[in-house]
């Protein structure tokens, strides 16, 4: 799962107008923004084999320190001790916020069961959880732009436009990961490079974020 993640970002920003959008880019991303340093150092494991999925290249064959159920659970808990005890200890709805911010953090686990291979551990090793939607690259696309529009829906029709950019510039922004995604499932070349991947996808987590705090501020 890639776009499908920041659904759960909108959404989750649409039911709690005083969390940043830009912070939930980067929350329901997060296990993966560990996952592709620890595979990079050899904590977890990622394999390349051509033609693994329709989707992709690779075999994240152990990884149960990011992405089991449990991990995701303690990332969870440990974004809200932080946000609660740590970043917002003076802000008087901190709990509601540190609760956002976790829910955003595991909610993750869930859209990637959508997709993955049975690969997803509960704990560490088997059993395994993954309903499979990566075998089909139509289905994939389908499932994660339609997860995406829906979730930028319900952000839209929760807030309000404070400018002009307001008004359009998230829509231009949808379209731009739409596209993006469309590159990236259809036409550029699959990398064999750890180091790469492990570059190319944390600058886009975070170009992402910092794209969605600049749209959040321009709605209320």
């Amino acid at each position: 799962m890639f776009i499908g993640h920041y659904a759960a970002a909108f959404a989750l920003r649409g039911k709690e107008k005083n969390v940043s959008l830009g912070s939930l880019f980067i929350a329901t991303q997060f296990v993966d923004i560990l996952y592709f340093p620890f595979a990079l150092v050899g904590i977890e494991h990622l394999k390349f084999e051509k033609n693994f999925t329709a989707v992709n290249n690779f075999n994240m064959d152990f990884f149960p320190f990011t992405h089991s159920l449990f991990a995701s659970i303690l990332w969870a808990v440990l974004c809200f001790l932080l946000y609660y005890y740590v970043l917002l200890k003076n802000t008087s709805n901190k709990k509601v916020i540190a609760f956002v911010m976790a829910l955003g953090v595991l909610s993750h686990w869930f859209t990637d069961y959508i997709v993955h291979l049975p690969d997803l551990p509960l704990f560490y090793g088997e059993p395994k959880f993954g309903l499979g939607l990566w075998k089909n690259k139509f289905l994939t696309y389908l499932m994660e732009a339609t997860l995406l529009i829906f979730g930028f829906g319900y952000y839209l029709e929760k807030t309000i436009a404070t400018s002009k950019k307001g008004k359009y510039i998230g829509r231009l922004f949808i379209i731009l990961l739409l596209f993006i995604s469309y590159l990236d499932l259809y036409i550029l070349p699959k990398s064999d490079s750890i180091l790469l991947l492990t570059i190319s996808a944390l600058t886009s987590y975070f170009i992402f974020a910092k794209i969605a705090y600049y749209i959040d501020k321009h709605r209320y």
